[in-house]
């Protein structure tokens, strides 16, 4: 078996794997979405594992960001397992920066773990609740309702490149993603949260909600102002298609240790997926 470093050229190759091994429609399916997740080594890298029939039976994609390389989208066939492909492939992703991840399941901590890579506390999901909802219920809080951020088009770095995403930038400098299918705002960077609330509320957002690392002090202030940590909203993780109630741990973890400083930002890994999580 070869590993190496995937390109567009093997794109034939790749939508068969993804075809086979994730659900119908999902991102990696797409040519422009891989392109833009791995199509430039400023920003990721896609590795893989390639059979006697030059057929991919194994992949591992990188996103860098932070000076990390961030692991997502590990999957390896059964016959590759348990033969060393997997160190193969996550060496070829060391060799641009450190390594990382966020887990959100049993089986991608349990990896970590034999691993024996660092875990820090979960990420934190914080949800501000428009104040004239006066009965905040899922079914009239995440519901259409035309929105319109055409003045405020933000495409000023990668993340917002992202295909499909609707980006802007508010009057105090902070950016997000709008989501009008349910009323939505997903920060991605905070600069005022008062300004950040009254510009959302006055655009007719009925919710933003912002996702970070534990460590990031910034969430004091949210929690002084009435942000709640998402399971105490009704607000879910899910959101294309709703899943009601759906709410998720999600570990972050590393190689070796970093600065007590770091900050998990939304942008990296694959924790803050638009669409999905």
């Amino acid at each position: 078996m070869i590993t190496r470093e995937a390109s567009i050229d093997d794109w034939d190759k790749l939508f068969a794997f993804f075809k086979r091994v994730y659900r119908e429609n999902h991102p990696l399916q797409d040519k422009g979405f891989w392109s833009w997740q791995y199509g430039d080594a400023q920003f990721g890298r896609s590795f893989i594992c390639l059979n006697e029939n030059d057929e991919i039976v194994g992949h591992v994609g990188a996103n860098f960001g932070g000076n990390i390389a961030w692991i997502i989208n590990v999957y390896l066939d059964e016959e590759c397992r348990g033969k060393g492909v997997l160190g193969k492939l996550y060496g070829l992703a060391r060799n641009y920066y450190p390594l990382a991840a966020t887990a959100a399941n049993k089986a991608g901590l349990g990896l970590y773990q034999n691993m024996r890579w660092i875990r820090y506390h979960d990420l934190v999901r914080f949800v501000k609740i428009n104040p004239s909802i006066t009965n905040p219920t899922l079914e009239n809080v995440c519901l259409p309702k035309p929105i319109d951020v055409t003045h405020l088009t933000y495409k000023g770095d990668h993340y917002f490149e992202q295909p499909s995403l609707e980006g802007i930038r508010l009057h105090d400098g902070s950016t997000a993603i709008s989501q009008p299918k349910v009323a939505g705002l997903r920060a991605v960077a905070i600069e005022d949260v008062d300004q950040l609330e009254v510009q959302s509320w006055a655009l007719g957002y009925n919710w933003i909600d912002y996702i970070t690392s534990w460590n990031d002090l910034k969430t004091r202030e949210l929690e002084d102002k009435g942000w709640v940590l998402d399971y105490q909203s009704v607000v879910p993780w899910r959101l294309n298609p709703i899943e009601k109630g759906y709410f998720c741990d999600i570990t972050f973890l590393s190689e070796n240790p970093l600065d007590n400083n770091f900050i998990v930002h939304r942008s990296y890994s694959d924790h803050g997926r638009i669409g999905s999580l």
